[in-house]
């Protein structure tokens, strides 16, 4: 897996960052970015409260919902952007490449997904965190 930021230019969201989140982040992310629109990946979201946490699994049944953002190019504060949206996910949370699918095909995409043991956390069947 690529370790350069600057290889992958698409972020995915699911849960505080969605477009319809009131979050101070979410804002940060619009006005830093560009919407594309719906995508999703096979995995498992988990409800810890509130905010969500992702497992991406090939080979899960499920999916999980979200919103791919674009960071247009030449954008010089690029990295600086996106060790904000690091800070602010936390050690909980890795950023890693996922093939997100969107109307358009498969998108490779960065994306936060948990990194901590699930058991006592209540699973999101609709993989949707609002709605």
């Amino acid at each position: 897996m690529p370790t350069s930021a600057t290889l992958f230019r698409h972020l995915f969201v699911y849960g505080t960052l969605l477009s319809a989140s009131k979050h101070p982040m979410a804002e940060f992310l619009r006005q830093n970015s560009k919407l594309v629109g719906p995508g999703f990946f096979p995995g498992r979201l988990y409800d810890l409260g509130t905010y969500p946490a992702a497992v991406y699994d090939p080979e899960a049944a499920g999916f999980v919902h979200g919103e791919l953002y674009f960071f247009p190019e030449p954008d010089p504060d690029y990295q600086t952007r996106l060790q904000t949206l690091d800070d602010y996910e936390g050690d909980e949370y890795d950023r890693i490449v996922v093939p997100i699918q969107t109307t358009d095909g498969f998108v490779l995409c960065w994306t936060y997904v948990f990194n901590q043991p699930t058991d006592s956390w209540p699973r999101i069947s609709s993989g949707r965190f609002f709605g």
